[in-house]
């Protein structure tokens, strides 16, 4: 009995880290912007920022958040307009069932009033990528440095 509960244990151990989704860091981006990227390095890229409020600065089709610690470092993207698309081509617009193509399982899902958050952990767990979908449509994207 106790050979057949570790054989059980052991079995569903493998099964859980199967169904992990944990992608590449190198997927957790939108166009050429990367968590963890100098805000220098960003600027240079697309220019100045429309607007800046607090940590926060704002680009014609992105929003950033700067590091509480590091304000020259990107710690957030966020997308809510526009055509950028992730390095796994996911854009907005598009429906949610792209998500497992591009990512797999999510790693968590959140239902809350009409809208679903997938969000997907990189290996190493230093970043994430979430999604937000509405009506089966992909409205936001955000990507983050993990605190």
């Amino acid at each position: 009995m106790k050979k057949f509960a570790a054989i059980l244990c052991g079995a569903m151990l493998a099964t859980s880290a199967v169904c992990s989704a944990t992608v590449s860091p190198d997927l957790i981006a939108v166009d050429r912007v990367v968590p963890g990227m100098t805000v220098s390095e960003l600027i240079s890229i697309y220019g100045q920022p429309v607007s800046r409020h607090g940590d926060e600065l704002r680009f014609q089709n992105f929003t950033i958040e700067v590091d509480d610690h590091n304000k020259n470092i990107v710690e957030e993207i966020e997308v809510r307009s526009g055509t950028l698309a992730t390095p796994a081509g996911v854009r907005l617009g598009q429906s949610a069932e792209v998500l497992n193509r591009a990512y797999g399982i999510a790693d968590k899902v959140d239902e809350d009033f009409g809208e679903t958050d997938y969000e997907y952990y990189s290996h190493d767990y230093s970043k994430k990528i979430e999604f937000e979908v509405k009506n089966g449509v992909i409205t936001k994207i955000k990507c983050k440095i993990q605190d």
